[in-house]
């Protein structure tokens, strides 16, 4: 028999499959596992004898971070060269959700299959251990993220200061309103270019080159309407260009941070040559600081997912029809819009009202 093995280049081949934010993901999820593996075991993780003991380590890495109270530091954290920082998220206080964990677990499954190994995220360890963690999220009610809906993205809009002269509230308007009107997920937001943009005068058409659903890259256009006069202050329109006047965009990523001297400051560059968009992290602090400011309750159940989740609620509760809204959010099934509605506002549209 002949074995054979694929060369260095396929195997560059490979990880050029990925959309840039996935990989990006995958390689910070693979740095912390080394971290994790060479604390608890002094080895990493494709020095494993065989594939079982590489079973058993995936498996006690999922059990650590939904159950030691150590594994919360590392939320919000970065192992990535050049962009290290540590935990100072008020609102990790929390286990890490089952979604998350999943999603640790496809980045630890690709490294290991991109290492040669034969990785079954299938396998009994790995699958048994995601169903108990998966069913004591259930038990304790625990990863419910809050819908942000329409009246709720009004009064935190209304609670930001009207002053032009901070970047911050400017800034945090056009986020979102833009986030929250596009339908999009939180890395199609925080991904949106300038170059991805066109306008016209009935409002700005956004091209989403990559999404969770389109790896491939086909992409997909959504639109932002323009709103009449009477609703100018929740315009996102009127918002996104606000912000990119003030800040004098006109390429690279749309939202970035801003320093604490309130100028735009100028970051650490990519291998493009361009500035770097906010982060994932910042942008849910962003949100729950803005709703926290508004009066809002419960703001430590917002996520990243807060402002998508309630857009599609939203708009299920004004009797949007479906196929609508899957073409707006990128959606393939239905099965992940009757997930995202909360039952309790669907009981505001209920059938049974109308009989």
């Amino acid at each position: 028999m002949v074995k054979i093995s694929l060369n260095d280049k396929v195997s560059k081949l490979r990880e050029k499959s990925k959309a840039k934010n996935t990989k990006d993901k995958y390689h910070g999820d693979w740095l912390k596992f080394i971290d994790y593996c060479k604390n608890k075991y002094n080895c990493e993780p494709l020095e494993v004898d065989d594939l079982d003991s590489a079973y058993s380590l995936t498996a006690n890495y999922m059990h650590w971070l939904h159950e030691d109270p150590e594994a919360k530091i590392l939320k919000g954290s970065s192992n990535i060269p050049g962009r290290e920082k540590i935990n100072n998220n008020p609102y990790s206080s929390s286990a890490y959700k089952a979604s998350t964990i999943q999603r640790i677990l496809a980045s630890i499954t690709y490294k290991y299959r991109l290492g040669g190994f034969q990785f079954d995220r299938k396998n009994p360890s790995i699958s048994e251990t995601i169903s108990a963690i998966v069913r004591d999220e259930k038990n304790n009610k625990i990863g419910q993220a809050k819908e942000l809906l329409r009246k709720d993205i009004e009064q935190i809009i209304d609670s930001i200061p009207e002053n032009k002269d901070d970047y911050k509230n400017i800034r945090d308007k056009a986020l979102i309103l833009v986030g929250y009107f596009s339908f999009c997920r939180r890395s199609e937001l925080l991904g949106m270019r300038y170059d991805h943009l066109t306008f016209d005068s009935e409002g700005i058409q956004i091209m989403i080159p990559f999404s969770k659903t389109d790896q491939k890259g086909e992409g997909r256009v959504i639109f932002l309407q323009k709103k009449d006069d009477t609703e100018a202050l929740y315009c996102p329109v009127r918002a996104l260009n606000d912000w990119l006047e003030i800040s004098m965009i006109n390429t690279g990523p749309l939202f970035y941070r801003i320093d604490k001297a309130n100028s735009i400051r100028k970051y650490e560059l990519n291998e493009n040559n361009e500035k770097i968009s906010l982060t994932d992290t910042s942008f849910v602090l962003i949100l729950k600081k803005r709703a926290e400011a508004a009066g809002l309750n419960d703001c430590n159940k917002i996520s990243g997912h807060s402002l998508r989740i309630g857009s599609i609620t939203q708009a299920r509760m004004n009797g949007v029809p479906t196929h609508e809204i899957m073409k707006m959010s990128g959606h393939k099934t239905t099965q992940m819009i009757d997930r995202y509605t909360k039952i309790t506002d669907i009981k505001e549209i209920s059938i049974a009202k109308k009989i």
